[in-house]
């Protein structure tokens, strides 16, 4: 196993000071776009404290509507305009900073839509293909999409969650169920199990074998600084 990289989504809501705090303790930020959460000023804040902290840089793009995990999605040519856009505008306010960014992660509805329907694949492959570029990609996990991006010549960084619940199929459990967010403790302790095992232990108290890159905690999870601290101590313990 190589090293393993944490990730965090930020440059939404939260306050300029959580920031900082959460920069401290992971290795790649996804910022927001400034479409499903935050704003250009935000976006902006967030690539410069992401520049001092040195870690890698990631763009989030999502939808604007419903906090970017709504059911109403746009059809695949709104897709590409809405790439096109989102991340031109992230690349230009990247420059600005002196910012170097380094992949693409899609936020809610987008990250899942990429996963079962086939016409947003393709439609995503063929961005991250286009142009000059050459950005990596933050997938799921035991999806669809990263064999397909692997197939296609991409960088795939397979993404596991540290801080969500799984179900015996590989999905995540949904927000609106029990079990679909892990406090620090309980999160800790799965993937302490993760690290010996390769097994990620699932909702109904079974496990699935689970090859990931990276591990993402959301800035909005409970105690996500200690999750954050407690994954760097246990991946500095392995080493």
């Amino acid at each position: 196993m190589g090293r393993i990289l944490i990730n965090c989504d930020l440059g939404e809501n939260e306050t300029d000071e959580r920031t900082e705090e959460l920069l401290g303790l992971l290795d790649a930020a996804n910022v927001c776009c400034g479409a499903h959460a935050g704003s250009e000023a935000k976006t902006r804040r967030t690539l410069e404290a992401a520049v001092k902290h040195n870690v890698v840089i990631g763009a989030h793009p999502g939808l604007a509507m419903e906090g970017g995990r709504g059911e109403r999605l746009p059809d695949p040519q709104g897709f590409r305009a809405l790439l096109d856009e989102q991340i031109g505008n992230f690349a230009m306010a990247a420059e600005q900073v002196a910012a170097q960014l380094a992949y693409v992660k899609l936020h809610g509805s987008l990250y899942h839509a990429v996963e079962m329907d086939e016409s947003y694949a393709r439609t995503y492959l063929g961005f991250l293909q286009s142009g000059d570029a050459n950005l990596e990609v933050f997938s799921l996990a035991g999806g669809t999409f990263a064999s397909k991006a692997e197939a296609a010549g991409l960088k795939v960084w397979r993404e596991a969650f540290a801080d969500r619940g799984y179900r015996s199929d590989g999905s995540l459990v949904p927000r609106t169920k029990p079990g679909a967010v892990l406090d620090a403790e309980s999160a800790l302790a799965r993937f302490k199990r993760w690290q010996g095992s390769g097994l990620m232990d699932t909702v109904d108290g079974g496990a699935i074998t689970l090859q990931a890159d990276t591990f993402c905690v959301h800035s909005d999870s409970p105690d996500a600084e200690a999750l954050l601290a407690g994954l760097k101590n246990l991946l500095i313990s392995s080493t």
